[in-house]
Parts: structure tokens; sequence; C-alpha cells
């Protein structure tokens, strides 16, 4: 089999040749879709590279997962409906038993979102994967990171650390525990937050996606917004397995981890307690702070109303 038998046989024949806007999908040199009147096109593209983003013997499922989710976590944080995705697959050998598992976790997560497939690429060479994401949102109703505001409350879905947490153990085994199935499920498979994303899509005045650890992405949307911020460190929602580390651990863990694929978000103040209410139907949300004047300054309070110092960062390509 060559490339283009590969594609045809684990890719195309999963998805309907035309649907809704879709004009044209895999099988020509470009896609061409029709973006509804009085919408616009939110787009997110992401690369994980075998031995950065995930170890060289990870399950081909859960590599297909985790590269499409993490592209969807990055359209939910801007309140975005996803709605067609490309993949471009660099493989080192033609493994069909590999690329079968993979296309089959891909595809089904992809049609579990509603998303079509349009396009790629497929070529020989060290193992990476590239996604990107098309969604739609109503004219003017995407999410930035610009919009917090002095006062806004901050807060954050579900619970932080856990991947990082699974990280570690699989690292060095004797000086963390067991990870909880949960935990080892937020590493491998995040769920990205998208009927949240389009449920703060009126009320959120800022948003992003924790892919960094919520320090450097909360500082995105503080440089961005022009503002400051104040954390309680007692607010923070950590993981199980994490309350049962020093301290100090579990506060660098949870804030510079990475990998959580929450959404941190803020919302005004005196909001109708209907819209937590919805929101907390969805899942967990958590307020952990407000927006102050202390421009692209994030302060972090403990339990005694003192500062508290954190000397991890999150990290970065070529640091």
């Amino acid at each position: 089999m060559n490339e283009f038998d590969i594609i045809e046989k684990y890719f195309k024949s999963a998805y309907p040749s035309s649907k809704g806007n879709l004009t044209l999908g895999i099988g020509d040199d470009a896609a061409i879709i029709n973006v509804a009147e009085e919408s616009e096109l939110v787009i997110s593209t992401d690369t994980l590279v075998s031995g950065v983003h995930f170890f060289e013997n990870t399950l081909p499922e859960d590599i297909a997962y985790k590269a499409l989710s993490v592209n969807l976590s990055d359209i939910a944080a801007m309140g975005a409906l996803p709605r067609w995705v490309s993949l471009s697959l660099t493989l080192p050998s033609k493994d069909l038993d590999w690329i079968e598992k993979f296309s089959s976790s891909f595809n089904q997560l992809a049609i579990d979102q509603s998303l079509i497939l349009i396009g790629g690429d497929l070529t020989k060479g060290p193992l990476s994967i590239t996604v990107q994401i098309h969604g739609v949102a109503p004219q003017g109703q995407s999410l930035r990171r610009s919009g917090a505001n002095v006062g806004d409350l901050i807060y954050v879905t579900g619970e932080l650390g856990a991947a990082a947490y699974a990280l570690k153990h699989i690292e060095d085994s004797n000086k963390f525990a067991q990870s909880t199935d949960k935990e080892i499920q937020r590493l491998y498979r995040p769920d990205a937050r998208i009927k949240t994303g389009l449920e703060l899509r009126n009320v959120a005045t800022s948003c992003i996606d924790i892919s960094d650890g919520l320090l450097a992405d909360l500082g995105h949307v503080l440089k961005a917004s022009n503002v400051g911020a104040e954390i309680k460190l007692s607010e923070i929602p950590y993981s199980d397995s994490l309350k049962k580390l020093d301290e100090d651990l579990a506060i660098t863990l949870a804030l510079t981890g990475g990998d959580d694929y929450e959404l941190c978000f803020t919302l005004p103040k005196g909001l109708p307690d209907s819209v937590m209410d919805e929101l907390k139907l969805i899942c967990p949300v958590h307020c952990i702070g407000q927006i102050n004047k202390d421009v692209s300054k994030l302060s972090l309070i403990n339990e005694n109303d003192e500062l508290y110092e954190i000397k991890s960062k999150a990290y970065r390509h070529f640091n």
C-alpha cells in the first residue's frame, strides 16, 4: 500500500464525501467549505512529536486521541463549534497495524465531535502528528484572551495537576505512587471542554485553555488584557494524588505541570446564579481568584494570606 491507498482505506472511508457546508473533502488538492453568512472561522493547529509530546512506546490509540483533543481544547477556549479537521501524519515506517489503531481512535473521536476529516498529508519520516481544526462561531462572539477586566472573577474547570502527576509517576515510580486511572486518562486522553466553551460564549470576558500550566496560560490572559491577578492557592482544585504530596510540590505540579487541557476564564461579578448553575451542570467549575490592576503581575496567596513564591516555570520549546 502506498500513501494514497492508506488514506483511502483508513481515513477517507470513515467520513461522508459531502456533509453540511463541506463542498469538497479528501481527494483533491484542497478542501472546499462554505462558511455560513455572519459566522467567523476559528482555526487551531498543533503538532505532537515523538519523544517531546509523548513517549515512543505510547499506544497509537492514545496518540491519536490526544493529538485531536488538544486542538479541540483550543477551539473550546475560543467558544467555537468544531466542524472540520485536517491531519498531517509523518510515520517512520508503513506499520499497518499501528495505522489501523491510530486511525480508528482518531476517526471515532472526530465522529463523536461531529468533525469531518477534509484533508491533510501522509509522509515518511520521524513520527509526528499535525492536526488543524476549523470551528465556527457567530460573528464577533468568539472568546479571546484580551477581554479580562479589573474586578472579574477567575475560574477553572475540572482539576489541575492530574496529567502532570501521571507523567511524574511514569518517570519516577519510586517517588510518585501509582497514578489513578483518572490521572492516567487525563494524560493520555484529555477531554476538551467544548460544551463549556459554547456556554461561556455570551458571558465570559476572556478564556484560554490550560496546556502549559495555569501560571503560564493565565499569564497570557493578563498580558493580552493589560491587567493583573490574585490567585488563592486554597481554592485551586488539586487532583487527588497531589493532595497527598508535599505542599510545595503539589502547588508546582498543579500550577506549572501542564497537559491539563482545562479552561481558565474570567466572568464579571454579579452574574445571575443561573449562569453558574448552567456551567456546573456541564463540568466542575471553581473560582480561584480575581483580576486586579497590577498589569501582568500574578500574585499567589497562601492560606495565611501571604504571598507565595514558586520557583518552577512552565516548559518552553527551545529554552
